[in-house]
């Protein structure tokens, strides 16, 4: 059908008015349902609500004493459960009655458990707790605990505060954190759940403290940790718990470390023991630090290596937390050995050290921030011992030991320079020939020289040459009082037992240098086999075991004795018998390399031996071990007949046992020959006669054996005297004179020859000249026999005095 323009306006008209009948439609719906909702909204958006309230607040108390209190802006609370929605909350915990403790939680929006009478936050919350003190010194604002976190869930039965979420907490000298905590406001117990940490300053240093668990305990102001790690100036610290005691200001006062206690020092050194309790001071500084339960020390560095032990310790602290004095107890052992030798980096050194109670004092080193030990006094039966062991040759061990031994150390603490002891002082040497030197003494001093290692020993790399290791050897020692030196050599294989030196003195003095211990005092010496010897001082060389005494030098050789008693073969020089050998000198020399004994007179005495009634003196007396020989001399440049002997003879059965004197420039006696050699100027001397001549050979008796064919104790006598050389007799009246003569002491006979060209001859006062080929005198009965000759006539001629 054909669209007009009057059909199209139609159809508009009927469309418009559709749409308004829609439209009034819609209002009237419209109208219909707003009253409707009117009616229904608020059952429909405020069904559980029971009431709304501005500035809500609600107390519980307790025997008329306040719990705490909750204060919210506003509250809104709902039908089911009674539950209700707090804003802009703050929570008062009360403490005890009379604890004047007031802590405080504050957040935004908490939820509201009536039935369970829980409060939950529901964000973040403020926690602000008292400090220890009490009054107004601990709610002023240096004074509270800090404490921010979410999550928190407080209880009012039982007035705890729980959370599980990160907690930030900041003491008025600290701050940490921690992942969990919990507060009990009856108690006022706080509890750091796990991972917490705190941060705190001392001497404007950092410090930090792990812990794996914790409990702030405010009413005993005291503090628990678990499992505590400390980070202090590169010093680490671990225990398996610590409780800490704070002061009312907050500044720690006390800290006690129990179970595995561990510090690693910024050298890298590492003390352990089972507990330690720590004091402090009002700037939570170190005052003293008591260890027990079994104290180490371990120290390890490219070129040194240090271990000690203890059972218990004190440290005590000085002004910026500088250590002061270290005391350990109860048995203490520290050892410390250097791997690298001056101009021998393969050898190594250590010192041991051992004692009762050993105390240290430290003081500002080269570095005025750090102390370093400055003297350690060991205490009860205290030993130190030094050992150097070179890459070639033999080690050598030095033992110092006494009732107490006080270590004065070098500037930086590294070495020892000196070493003063008292009561029942010992040093002990190991020298490289293996011998074994001991001197004892009531007091000890001993100074010592200290070596770095070489600067090639350890590569700069790996050590800092400032920090070198140093060892040390004795350099000289002084021991007073009941000195005793003993020194036993090496035993060599296949020999018997060395004999052992012992010296006595007064006074000892010992120098590295030349190897010499200087004795006085009264000093003595006894060489292990047969000699003592004393003086007014004695050197005794420990390096070759030779002695020097001077001035009123005594000595005396022992006759040594086999096992059954009888005398045996005398290990020192003897003058024909077996009893002690005497000597008398000035000074002496004793070589022990070649048994070598030298003794000497002064200017105005002879040095004097003597065995029985045989004697030698001479301004020098020089004994021989092996063999046992005699010399017997002057002085150099000495010129005349300075020896003189006494020796007892057997002048026959008229004259009984007299002493024959003989002089002469020179000695020199085998006791094994019984045979003395006299020199130049020889006068031999007894009661019935002098004999002169340039040579004497005197002869001694037989040393008797016993039926076992051992030497029997007697006294040694003259047996016969050989004379030569411008040889001539003199008795009272008459003088003989020949080239040769021979003196026997048992029937008192000189018999006098010549030579062919030369024949002996006596000149009697009355008689005249008589001449033989051989001359008998008799001191027996004053008679001289003339035997052979030239003319028959004088021949068998008896010729009385």
């Amino acid at each position: 059908m054909p669209i007009t323009i009057a059909r199209l306006r139609q159809v508009i008209l009927v469309l418009a008015g559709l749409l308004v009948a829609v439209i009034l439609g819609f209002f009237f719906y419209a109208r219909y349902r707003l009253r409707s909702l009117e009616k229904d909204l608020p059952a429909r958006l405020g069904v559980n609500i029971e009431q709304t309230a501005s500035g809500y607040t609600y107390s519980q108390s307790s025997k008329g004493h306040t719990l705490y209190t909750i204060h919210a802006s506003r509250l809104i609370q709902y039908k089911e459960g009674g539950n209700a929605t707090l804003h802009d909350v703050a929570i008062t915990l009360y403490g005890p009655s009379g604890s004047n403790r007031v802590d405080k939680i504050y957040g935004a929006d908490f939820s509201y458990d009536a039935k369970n009478q829980i409060v939950s936050a529901q964000g973040t919350v403020l926690i602000d707790l008292q400090g220890f003190g009490s009054g107004s010194q601990s709610s002023s604002p240096q004074n509270i605990l800090h404490v921010k976190t979410s999550g928190l869930v407080f209880n009012q039965k039982t007035a705890q505060a729980d959370t599980s979420q990160y907690t930030e907490f900041s003491f008025p000298k600290a701050s940490g954190s921690s992942v969990g905590a919990h507060y009990n406001g009856k108690t006022g117990v706080l509890v750091l759940d796990s991972q917490v940490e705190m941060t705190t300053s001392t001497n404007d240093n950092p410090a930090v403290v792990h812990a794996s668990h914790a409990q702030i305990l405010r009413d005993s102001k005291r503090a628990f940790l678990l499992n505590p790690q400390t980070d202090y100036r590169s010093e680490k610290g671990t225990a398996d718990n610590a409780i800490v005691d704070f002061r009312p200001d907050g500044s720690l006062q006390t800290i006690n470390a129990n179970g595995h206690v561990r510090v690693v020092a910024a050298n890298g050194a590492v003390i352990t023991s089972s507990n330690s309790v720590t004091q402090l001071n009002e700037k939570s500084q170190p005052i003293q630090t008591d260890v027990a339960g079994g104290v180490t020390y371990i120290s390890t560095t490219p070129g040194e290596s240090m271990h000690g032990t203890a059972p218990s310790g004190t440290l005590t602290f000085g002004p910026d937390s500088m250590l002061k004095h270290a005391q350990l107890r109860d048995g203490v052992n520290f050892a410390d050995q250097v791997f690298h030798l001056t101009n021998d980096p393969k050898g190594t050194a250590s010192r041991q050290m051992r004692a009762a109670k050993l105390d240290i004092d430290f003081a500002p080193g080269p570095d005025p921030k750090k102390s370093v030990a400055h003297t350690a006094l060991a205490v009860g039966n205290a030993v130190v011992t030094l050992r150097t062991i070179p890459s070639k040759g033999p080690q050598e061990i030095t033992t110092v030991s006494g009732d107490q031994l006080l270590a004065l150390l070098t500037a930086d603490g590294k070495a020892l320079r000196q070493l003063n002891g008292t009561g029942h002082t010992k040093v002990i040497d190991l020298a490289k020939d293996g011998s074994i030197d001991t001197t004892t003494g009531d007091r000890l001093e001993a100074t010592f020289n200290t070596q770095k290692p070489g600067k090639s020993t350890v590569p700069q790399s790996a050590t800092n040459p400032s920090q070198s290791a140093q060892t040390s050897q004795i350099e000289t020692f002084i021991q007073d009082g009941n000195v005793v030196l003993t020194q036993t050599p090496q035993k060599k294989p296949g020999a018997t037992n060395p004999a052992t030196v012992t010296a006595w003195a007064q006074h000892a003095e010992y120098h590295a240098s030349d190897q010499v211990l200087h004795l006085t005092g009264n000093p003595r010496l006894y060489d292990g086999q047969s000699l003592q010897m004393a003086a007014l001082r004695i050197d005794y060389h420990r390096d070759t075991g030779d002695a020097a005494a001077f001035d009123s030098v005594k000595a005396t050789y022992t006759q040594q004795n086999t096992q059954n008693g009888t005398p045996s073969t005398p290990a020192g020089p003897a003058l024909g018998g077996n009893g002690p050998v005497h000597i008398t000198a000035d000074h002496a020399f004793l070589h022990h390399a070649t048994d070598v004994s030298t003794f000497y007179g002064s200017g105005s005495t002879d040095a004097r031996i003597w065995q029985g009634a045989s004697s030698i003196l001479a301004p020098v007396i020089e004994l021989t071990r092996t063999p046992q020989t005699l010399k017997a001399y002057g002085a150099p440049g000495s010129t005349g007949p300075v020896v003189n002997a006494n020796l007892p003879s057997a002048a026959g059965p008229k004259s009984g046992q007299g002493i024959v004197r003989v002089h002469s420039r020179t000695l020199v006696y085998s006791d094994a020959d019984r045979r003395g050699d006299f020199h130049g100027e020889v006068t031999a001397e007894d009661p019935s006669g002098i004999i002169y001549a340039d040579e004497a050979l005197v002869y001694l008796t037989p040393a008797s054996k016993t039926a076992k064919g051992q030497q029997q104790s007697q006294q040694a006598q003259l047996d016969h005297i050989i004379a030569t050389g411008h040889v001539a007799l003199t008795q009272p009246g008459r003088k003989g004179i020949g080239e040769k003569l021979i003196y026997t002491a048992d029937d008192g006979r000189y018999v006098l020859t010549g030579s062919s060209g030369n024949l002996p001859r006596v000149e009697d006062a009355v008689k005249g000249t008589t001449t033989g080929a051989t001359l008998i005198f008799n001191s027996q009965d004053d008679s001289v026999v003339v035997s052979g000759g030239q003319s028959s006539a004088v021949t068998q001629t008896r010729t009385p005095k």
